[in-house]
């Protein structure tokens, strides 16, 4: 391994998926101590600070459409 690897602990990086669900639970705030040990231990600070900014665009422009189609259901019926 490169001096530089982050991986250089034995531990294997998280995949994307297990990285989208651990964002998923700490936006609600729900996450079991294994499961979040686990993931401090195979997620890096880069990864979980990426996937943050990525998941709260999602959130945002989800909330977003939403509301723009509850309004426009309002609109159409009023």
């Amino acid at each position: 391994m490169k001096p530089g690897d982050e991986n250089a602990g034995g531990t294997q990086k998280a995949s994307l998926l297990t990285l989208a669900a651990a964002v998923f639970w700490s936006f609600l705030g729900i996450r079991r101590k294994k499961d979040y040990a686990s993931d401090a231990a195979s997620i890096s600070v880069s990864q979980a600070i990426i996937a943050g900014i990525v998941g709260g665009i999602i959130f945002v422009v989800g909330v977003l459409v939403l509301v723009k189609v509850i309004l426009a259901s309002i609109g159409t019926s009023a």
